[in-house]
C-alpha cells in the first residue's frame, strides 16, 4: 500500500504570491504548508504606499503579519523554515514530492507551489531537462537563473504538480505578486477538484457568490 501524503500543497516562500495562493488553497479546505523564513524581498521596502486597501500605505511588517494571520485565519499552516530541496517521491510511493527543509524533518505533498522571489536551487532536483534554469550574460560573465519562462501564465510547469508564482514577471510590485499567487492559487484549485471527480469547466468556474434574491434592481 503506498504512503499517503502530509499536506496537499507545500507552498515554498511565504510573501505575497505564496501567502495569496495559499489562501485560495486552504479556503477550499486544502491542507496547506507555507515554508517561510522571512526573506521575502519586501522586507527591502520601507512602506507600501500603492496596495490596494491601504489609502495611507502600510509599513512592510504590519503587511507581513497581516497576510500571515490570513493564512493561518483561512485554514493554513506557516512553518518557519527554509526549504533545501524538492524531490519527486521514490518509487512505490503515492504521486507527489517530498520536501526537505533545513532544520526540520522532511514531509510530503501532493503538490508544490514555488513562491520564493531570488533563486530557484531548491528545484534543482526536479530539472531533468534543464529547461528550468537559463543562462545569462551580465559583465562579461556567465550566469545561470530560474527561467522566468518557464511557467505558464497560470503558473503551471512541465513538472506535473509543481506551479511557480514567483519569481515571475509580476514581482516587480507587492500588488501584482499577490494577483499572481491568487492566479497560480485558483489554478491549483481548480486541478485538485479536477482529481477529485469534477469537469474542467466546473472546477474553473466556482466562486463565492451573493445569492440573486439578495441583490437589489439598482444593482
Amino acid at each position: 500500500m503506498s504512503a499517503p501524503v502530509e499536506y496537499d500543497v507545500v507552498v515554498v516562500g511565504g510573501g505575497p504570491a505564496g501567502c495569496s495562493a495559499a489562501v485560495f488553497l486552504a479556503r477550499e479546505g486544502l491542507d496547506v504548508a507555507v515554508f517561510d523564513r522571512g526573506r521575502s524581498s519586501i522586507a527591502r521596502c520601507a512602506h507600501l504606499g500603492n496596495y490596494l486597501g491601504f489609502p495611507g500605505g502600510v509599513d512592510v511588517e504590519t503587511f507581513s503579519d497581516l497576510v500571515h494571520d490570513h493564512v493561518e485565519r483561512a485554514g493554513g499552516a506557516l512553518v518557519d523554515d527554509l526549504v533545501e530541496s524538492v524531490e519527486r517521491r521514490s518509487a512505490g510511493e503515492t504521486a507527489g514530492f517530498r520536501v526537505t527543509p533545513q532544520e526540520g524533518e522532511p514531509v510530503t505533498a501532493r503538490r508544490v507551489v514555488a513562491a520564493t522571489r531570488y533563486g530557484g536551487e531548491y528545484l534543482r532536483g526536479l530539472d531533468d531537462d534543464g529547461a528550468m534554469f537559463a543562462v545569462h550574460e551580465h559583465g562579461g560573465e556567465s550566469r545561470e537563473t530560474f527561467d522566468r519562462e518557464y511557467a505558464d501564465r497560470d503558473g503551471t510547469t512541465p513538472v506535473d504538480g509543481l506551479y511557480v508564482a514567483s519569481p515571475s514577471g509580476a514581482d516587480r510590485q507587492v500588488a501584482t505578486a499577490a494577483g499572481r499567487g491568487a492566479r497560480v492559487g485558483k489554478r491549483v484549485v481548480a486541478d485538485a477538484r479536477v482529481d477529485d471527480g469534477w469537469w474542467p469547466a466546473a472546477a474553473e468556474g466556482v466562486d463565492w457568490l451573493r445569492r440573486e434574491a439578495e441583490l437589489d434592481g439598482e444593482w
